[in-house]
């Protein structure tokens, strides 16, 4: 199992990184273009990218990853709430479900071990 964390916080990179190592090959990324880059050389299972992102958001990146890498599970991570906005990128296809922010180390667990649940 491979994932990728897209965060441009330094610090919930680390965690993420520190608290999943053991679950699954893990790829930290502190940019969109950093991430972009790393799905193209890598297989990734499972991508989570932080909405509140400079110069692309999580969402734009997700919309990309959709395309780009169709078979990925993708988690959009947001401290905002739900808006209609996401609702209609889940719709689409965009990403397949969202974790508010401070995440849930349990949930993304679940999420990394059945990226289909």
């Amino acid at each position: 199992m491979s994932v990728l964390y897209v965060d441009h916080e330094i610090n919930n990179l680390n965690s993420f990184k520190a608290t999943f190592r053991r679950d699954a090959t893990v790829y930290i990324a502190n940019s969109t273009k950093e991430g972009l880059q790393i799905l193209s050389e890598k297989k990734i299972d499972v991508i989570f990218a932080d909405h509140q992102m400079p110069g692309m958001t999580g969402l734009e990146f997700l919309k990309l990853a959709s395309s780009q890498y169709p078979g990925s599970t993708r988690v959009l991570l947001t401290g905002n709430a739900y808006t209609d906005e996401f609702k209609m990128a889940a719709d689409q296809g965009y990403f397949h479900t969202y974790v508010n922010k401070p995440w849930d180390e349990h949930q993304l667990r679940h999420l990394i071990v059945s990226p289909s649940a």
